[in-house]
C-alpha cells in the first residue's frame, strides 16, 4: 500500500501508479488496471479510471487480479460470422469461421482478401479502443474454431515463444471417414512430414529428409458410425495442415477433405469444407501467468454430420 504524497496530488490514477515500486511505466500501469489488480482507497478500479484524478493522502495499492467490468466494443460489431471469445488489456480471441484467413500471407491477399486480423482490428478502431493486434497462430482458413491475438508486441512474444515450444493445450474436432482404428478407442500418431514450398502442402517424409520435423498428436473416439467418426484431438506439435495429412496416413481422412486424400478419391460422406474445428485452446497469460482456457462450439454444419456418426 502507498500513500500518494502532496507533490501528486491531482496526477492522473495511471501515473500515480506507474510510479509504485515494481511498476516503472505507464503501459504496465494500465496493464495493472486491466487485470483488476489496482485499488484506491480500498476499492478495485478498472481500465476505465486510469484518467481518474487522485487526491494527496489517498491509499493506492496493487493486489491479486479480480473480475473487472469493461465498457468494450460491441461483440456484434465483429460482423460476418467470426464471435468474441474474450478481450482484455493484452489479447483478443474470436471464434473464426471458415473461409475466412487468420492473416494475409501476401500482398495481394493483403488488397483483396477479408482476415482475422483486419476484421478485429476494423472493430476496435470503431470502438475507439487501440487497434494493434498481432497474430500468434493460426488456423486454416476452412478450419473454423478458436485463434488467438495479442494487443501488444511483449504478449505477442511471449505467446509466440510458448507455441514455439509446444506449451499451449490445443484441442481439435474432426471428422473422419471410417475410424483410426477397429478395436481401440484412443491412441497417438507420430509421423514425419515436411512442407513442399511447390506443392503448397505437406508431405511425408523420413525423418532425415532436410525441413522434416516429427508431427505428434492423440486423438480420443467421441462417436462412430458404419460410415464416419467424431475424433477429438489434441496437438502435441503444430504444424499447417498437420491434422489433415496424419488423418490421411493414418487411412480415415477428414470429412470434406480436398487436398490429402487419395487419387480419384470418392467419400462415402461429402461435406463442404474439412469437417475441422479448433475446438479448445489453453494459454498461459502474457500478463498475469495463468492460465486462460478458450473454447468455441461446435458450428451447426459440422453438428449436422454426427447423423453420420450416430453422435
Amino acid at each position: 500500500m502507498s500513500r500518494v504524497p502532496a507533490d501528486r496530488d491531482g496526477w492522473r490514477l495511471d501515473r500515480v501508479v506507474a510510479a509504485l515500486p515494481g511498476v516503472g511505466s505507464r503501459r504496465r500501469a494500465r496493464a495493472a488496471l486491466a487485470e483488476g489488480r489496482v485499488r484506491l482507497d480500498g476499492r478495485p478500479v478498472g481500465p476505465d479510471d486510469g484518467a481518474t484524478p487522485v487526491r494527496a493522502g489517498s491509499r493506492v495499492e496493487l493486489g491479486p487480479p479480480t473480475p473487472v467490468r469493461r465498457r468494450g466494443p460491441d461483440p456484434a460489431r465483429l460482423g460476418g460470422g467470426l464471435g468474441l471469445l474474450h478481450l482484455d488489456a493484452h489479447l483478443v480471441a474470436v471464434d473464426k469461421p471458415p473461409g475466412l484467413l487468420t492473416d494475409a500471407a501476401t500482398w495481394k491477399q493483403r488488397r483483396e482478401r477479408d482476415t482475422v486480423r483486419a476484421r478485429v482490428r476494423r472493430w476496435l478502431e470503431a470502438a475507439g479502443e487501440p487497434a494493434e493486434v498481432h497474430v500468434v497462430h493460426r488456423i486454416d482458413r476452412d478450419t473454423s474454431g478458436v485463434v488467438l491475438l495479442a494487443r501488444d508486441a511483449e504478449a505477442a512474444e511471449r505467446l509466440r515463444a510458448d507455441f514455439r515450444h509446444h506449451r499451449p493445450e490445443r484441442i481439435y474436432r474432426a471428422f473422419v471417414v471410417g475410424r483410426p482404428d477397429t478395436e481401440a478407442t484412443s491412441g497417438a500418431w507420430v509421423d514425419w512430414m515436411r512442407w513442399d514450398r511447390r506443392a503448397r502442402r505437406q508431405v511425408s517424409c523420413d525423418p532425415g529428409a532436410e525441413g522434416a520435423f516429427e508431427a505428434t498428436l492423440r486423438w480420443r473416439l467421441v462417436a462412430a458410425g458404419p460410415l464416419a467418426s467424431e475424433l477429438e484431438i489434441a496437438l502435441g506439435s503444430g504444424r499447417r495442415n498437420q491434422v489433415r495429412l496424419q488423418a490421411l496416413l493414418h487411412r480415415c481422412p477428414v470429412v470434406g477433405e480436398r487436398q490429402y486424400v487419395p487419387p480419384r478419391w470418392r467419400p462415402p460422406v461429402t461435406h463442404p469444407r474439412q469437417a475441422l474445428h479448433a475446438l479448445r485452446l489453453g494459454v498461459r497469460h502474457p500478463a498475469t501467468g495463468r492460465t486462460l482456457v478458450l473454447e468455441a462450439p461446435l458450428p451447426a454444419d459440422l453438428r449436422r454430420l454426427r447423423r453420420f456418426t450416430g453422435g
